[in-house]
């Protein structure tokens, strides 16, 4: 049996698995409970895309040798792939416990946690694997991404730039950073960057695609839409440089780019991530042109390819916006006295496509204010907060942890906006802390961007919406019960703290502009000045539309959405 086992290790490590497993099962049949030849013939199993079959073979193995560290490791590789990531953490653990310096076993602990959403844990074992094997450039990677999921955006910047460091070519690197530059406002960074990237791999579509964002946010159209050309020449079916391209032009009749995306969006021979992205710019496409229905159609099939793709209930989430505010309705007023007295950020929070980002650009144009983008960092420190406290009652936390995570806060802001500036943060999902902010920032302000719903829900099922937090959005009756939800949330948020929030509706503001902004700087503390009134669009296109043109437009759009779906005024 041995010169079997030995000669099917040398074909497993010759590529060759198929031959191998017919050894192990020899072996096998010979002796069932063989340990190796059941790790082994596991191994083919998972190889061949069996976890299942694999787990009851290795956990034979494991019967014999339960303390062994490679045994255990591919185990918790099997319950993963298997998706039994609670207990592959569990099994994982044993295994770094056993054989601590096994870098490969920490980063597939890493990815089990990060598919239980369990962020913070696994990049604390990404970081374990990256400090054994530090001249590894995937650990960084991995590192990098689930520091930038649990919110420590700075960290993650310093991971990725050592992945680069480590591997110039990383392309996926370059991608995910220059993504984060872009968001929190640094196109120039990113364009750079990019370029960096460029000279190494002319031909990577993804680094074209980012590029061309980095030079949209830079105002540059026309370049960035030449940049989503040249990746959509690399890659065809490149769904989302077809939609960033989408939102970057106003569409006529005759555009040959319409058949490009409609081809993606209709073809089962693409990815279904493509065609997914592909679908939403055909949907602003159509809509451009005046085919409302159709466009209606197509952001309608995309949203269900979407929502085949993520796990979502209503019911759960509709529970979860009461729980938050539950916990504050008995919160103790004398927990302000230990907050920061003196910090005065501005949260500009609302759900998806509700003029937060017009908001921030008008803000950000007087002298007091600065934009900082969508920082991750409030979301961060209260999950820090809630792990450090236990589930503790408010009453039993002492108001100088508030003030603590006030202060940690401002810290990590002000980083990245001048000097002598009041941080303007758009981070959607801040709605979810805005007792801890209260608590923590007693000084903030809160802007709660509104639109008339049946819009707002229209505009946020037109918007592909990626990542946790927005499974929401991808079915009507869904995207109808999650947003009464919020805005009871709402409503709740403004009776617990009186004054220190303030609704507004961008839309209405942009038609008038002068009254309601300062009616907002005093609700703010600030002075008026008359940038607050110059003109302002967060997201031009090219070839662009008269107002009035637009205007008719969208209340074509609409009309169509009401015909076909009434349901969403109600």
């Amino acid at each position: 049996m041995e010169s079997l086992l030995q000669r099917g290790i040398e074909l497993h490590q010759a590529g060759r698995g198929t031959e191998a497993a017919g050894l192990y099962q020899q072996i096998l049949r010979l002796d069932g409970g063989h340990p190796a030849a059941n790790h082994l013939f596991g191994l083919t199993l998972m190889q061949q895309g069996e976890p299942t079959a694999a787990i009851r073979h290795i956990a034979v193995a494991l019967k014999t040798e339960p303390s062994n560290p490679q045994y255990l490791a591919n185990m918790g590789v099997a319950l993963s792939s298997a998706g039994r990531n609670d207990e592959a953490v569990e099994v994982l653990q044993r295994a770094v416990a056993i054989q601590p310096a096994s870098a490969e076993t920490y980063s597939n602990l890493g990815m089990a946690n990060r598919s239980l959403g369990r962020f913070n844990e696994a990049a604390d074992a990404y970081r374990h694997a990256a400090e054994i094997r530090p001249a590894e450039p995937a650990f960084h990677f991995r590192l990098a991404s689930m520091l930038r999921q649990a919110g420590d955006h700075f960290a993650a910047e310093a991971s990725y730039r050592k992945a680069i460091e480590l591997r110039p070519s990383y392309a996926e690197a370059y991608d995910r950073l220059a993504f984060m530059l872009i968001d929190q406002g640094r196109a120039a960074e990113a364009l750079e960057l990019l370029d960096r990237g460029l000279a190494v791999l002319p031909e990577e579509a993804t680094l074209h695609m980012q590029r061309a964002r980095s030079l949209y946010a830079g105002g540059a159209i026309n370049e960035a839409i030449a940049g989503f050309d040249r990746a959509l020449t690399l890659r065809p079916t490149y769904g989302e440089a077809h939609l960033q391209r989408a939102t970057s032009v106003r569409h006529r009749a005759g555009d040959r780019a319409v058949a490009a995306m409609e081809g993606v969006f209709r073809s089962e021979h693409v990815d279904t991530v493509d065609r997914i992205f592909a679908g939403f710019a055909l949907g602003k496409a159509l809509a451009d042109i005046g085919d409302h229905s159709g466009s209606i159609a197509a952001f309608i099939d995309a949203n269900r390819m979407q929502r085949q793709r993520v796990t979502f209930s209503l019911n759960r989430e509709a529970d979860l916006l009461k729980s938050e505010l539950e916990r504050f309705r008995d919160a103790d007023e004398m927990l302000l006295s230990g907050a920061s007295s003196a910090a005065n950020p501005v949260f500009i929070v609302g759900l998806p496509r509700s003029g937060k980002s017009t908001l921030e650009l008008i803000l950000a144009s007087h002298p007091a204010f600065a934009g900082a983008g969508e920082l991750p960092t409030m979301g961060r420190l209260v999950r820090e907060l809630l792990l450090e406290t236990g589930g503790l009652p408010l009453s039993a936390i002492p108001a100088n942890r508030f003030a603590a995570l006030g202060r940690a806060y401002m810290e990590e802001a002000q980083r990245l906006i001048p000097d002598g500036k009041r941080v303007i943060d758009t981070m959607p999902s801040n709605y979810h802390y805005l007792g801890f902010i209260r608590l923590a920032l007693p000084n903030a302000r809160i802007i709660h961007c509104v639109r008339p719903p049946a819009e707002h829900r229209v505009a946020i099922f037109e918007k592909f919406l990626t990542g946790a937090g927005f499974e929401y959005s991808n079915e009507l009756g869904e995207l109808r019960g999650y947003h009464s939800a919020y805005s009871q949330l709402m409503s709740d948020w403004h009776t617990r703290f009186p004054g220190f929030i303030r609704d507004l509706d961008v839309g209405a503001l942009m038609s008038d502009r002068r009254a309601p902004m300062a009616s907002l700087l005093q609700f703010l503390g600030a002075d008026w000045d008359e940038a607050c009134v110059a003109p302002a669009q967060s997201e031009p296109q090219q070839g662009d539309r008269s107002s009035a043109e637009r205007a008719a437009n969208h209340s074509a759009h609409m009309a169509a959405w009401r015909q076909l779906h009434p349901e969403l005024w109600t």
